[in-house]
């Protein structure tokens, strides 16, 4: 039986039990099942595994509603295991957290290259059924277990608001985002990823022949346009090697049917095309030393303003060793976990579906994708032909992201705790901009969070997903749900950004910064209040944005650039 999008309902407060939110930052759209069972399920397990060793009492529980993936932070169920934890919690905080970024780059960064990087060619045709379901057991806890490095890197949260706190009080500065300048400029993979997209730009606009193909070409159909010459063979070749390195990585992040950059190039090609438009100062590298230069500046002000303050310098010192691993945390855990592992899981799972295809089991390998876990492995082992379920599945899903936007919440929001807790805080309001909404006198604005100082006026393009991105043009204000690493280039592109989530700290507001271009996050209906085509001024240092392009001039907010 086909869904239809008036079978997909939500429940309301009194259906479920708790309090839900819509993971929109990493999966604004629905996700298929076995990418619940082998990256959503082992994340929550991950997470609260992780949390635990700070005797953090949060646990992780993650939930499949309507095939969209919602998340509850909530306390572990034993009271008396909580006040047990909290005698300890707030000191392991303040032992174990510094340390983080350390621990990254020294052990588990290398131990997950190690173990990822090898199955970017790993040949699994030769396995028997059976060892098969073994290598999917075993990658599986892989999964689990790099999701259990990840909930240890969430806590450097903490490390880059302790230091942006501090900072603030000893400069107070007019911008609220200038301390977490100081954070940037350092050497990232997305940085490097849109070095390499430049670079192949440049080659495109050195020859007359490629240019042409690039101006007069469709994305989608430039690999099959440029495969017909000599010359567009070898520029192929130089963008597969950019893509074996750089291309595992995917707009959804939880979600294995997503296709990466390796398998569909028309993203990074689109890239190139977007580039090519560019002048040489807006360079990946200017920009990037733009950065250094300005971290460089705001740390020698604070300095010289600390000079007779010994004791308030070698704090904030401390805290700066800690933090400055913050935003090349955020992109490069995001590259070899987030997106390098999952790219690979899903080759493994594709050469599950081969045998599944060749078995007459499944019509396609990419329909593994709509069988859970048990399934799968039943249809390996056991014969099913399961191509009515997938159809089924795949109408369900269509039907479910077809039906509107997904509640943001669900259930009954708990009463607030007596005490704060300064990870939780961290982790909803400076990273997703989860803020009390502020009721503005202005029917012509939004209010958001402010992500990146400046004001600029511009024509609003709405965009859902990183391929509608790629028709973002020159100077455009990108509205967006969200960004993740991917989206990098697409930010040399706009004039501005608007994002419906996000907050200081989100992937989002940190490209933003290091870009240069003004960013409200965190405006939970941008996507919906905006529309394409309407001209609307961003006040990324108030964090408003104005819907009908009004002209905002004060002395605190500038468009200059860095």
């Amino acid at each position: 039986m086909t869904a239809t999008t008036d079978e997909i309902v939500f429940p309301g407060p009194d259906e479920i039990e708790g309090f839900w939110a819509l993971d929109k930052m990493h999966a604004p759209r629905p996700v298929t099942p076995l990418s619940f069972d082998l990256i959503v399920y082992t994340l929550a397990e991950g997470f609260t595994k992780a949390q635990a060793e700070y005797d953090c009492p949060i646990m992780v529980t993650a939930r499949e509603v309507n095939h969209y993936f919602y998340v509850a932070f909530h306390p572990i169920p034993d009271e008396a295991e909580i006040a047990d934890r909290m005698t300890r919690y707030h000191q392991k905080l303040d032992s174990m957290v510094p340390g983080v970024g350390k621990t990254w780059d020294e052990e588990w960064k290398p131990e997950v290259i190690a173990a990822n990087v090898p199955l970017k060619t790993a040949d699994w045709s030769g396995l028997s059924d059976a060892d098969l379901v073994a290598k999917l057991d075993e990658l599986t806890d892989q999964m689990r277990h790099q999701w259990w490095i990840h909930g240890h890197i969430n806590f450097v949260l903490l490390s880059s608001s302790a230091f942006c706190d501090l900072y603030d009080a000893i400069m107070r500065p007019d911008d609220p985002t200038e301390s977490y300048q100081t954070l940037h400029g350092f050497p990232t993979t997305s940085v490097d990823a849109s070095r390499g997209l430049w670079a192949l730009s440049r080659t495109v606009l050195a020859s007359p022949a490629l240019t042409e193909v690039f101006q007069t070409t469709a994305p989608r159909q430039l690999a099959a346009k440029l495969d017909q010459t000599d010359e567009g063979r070898a520029f192929r070749q130089q963008l597969n090697d950019f893509l074996f390195e750089y291309g595992w990585r995917h707009d959804a992040v939880y979600d294995l049917a997503d296709v990466p950059w390796r398998e569909d190039p028309s993203i990074p090609l689109a890239s190139i095309a977007n580039m090519m438009k560019l002048d040489d100062s807006e360079d990946p590298e200017v920009i990037y030393r733009q950065k250094v230069a300005r971290r460089e500046e705001l740390m020698a002000n604070v300095r010289a303003k600390l000079d007779d303050e010994p004791g308030t310098l070698a704090k904030f010192d401390e805290l700066y060793e800690a933090a400055q691993y913050s935003f090349p945390l955020t992109e490069d855990h995001a590259f070899y976990i987030d997106q390098l592992f999952i790219s690979v899981f899903r080759r493994f799972c594709l050469a599950v579906g081969d045998r599944l295809v060749a078995k007459g089991q499944i019509d396609r390998p990419d329909d593994v994708f709509y069988l859970y876990r048990g399934e799968l492995v039943d249809t390996l082992t056991g014969g099913n032909d399961q191509r009515e379920l997938v159809a089924e599945r795949r109408a369900s899903m269509e039907a479910a992201a077809q039906a509107g936007p997904a509640p943001t919440t669900l259930g009954t929001p708990p009463p607030p705790p007596e005490a704060p807790d300064p990870f939780m805080d961290a982790l909803v309001f400076r990273l997703l901009g989860m803020v009390p909404p502020e009721e503005s006198a202005d029917p012509g604005a939004l209010k958001g969070v402010p992500g990146s100082h400046g004001v600029y006026t511009g024509t609003a393009r709405v965009v859902r997903s990183l391929d509608e991105a790629t028709e973002l043009e020159d100077g455009e204000v990108m509205v967006c749900e969200m960004t993740l690493p991917p989206w990098v280039p697409v930010f040399s592109v706009a004039g501005a950004i608007v994002a419906d989530v996000g907050g200081v700290l989100s992937h989002t507001a940190i490209v933003a910064r290091e870009m240069g271009l003004p960013a409200v996050v965190g405006t939970e209906v941008g996507t919906t209040a905006i529309k394409t085509g309407q001209t609307i001024t961003v006040d990324g240092t108030k964090g408003f944005v104005y819907l009908d392009g009004r002209s905002v001039t004060e002395a605190a907010t500038t468009s200059t650039a860095w």
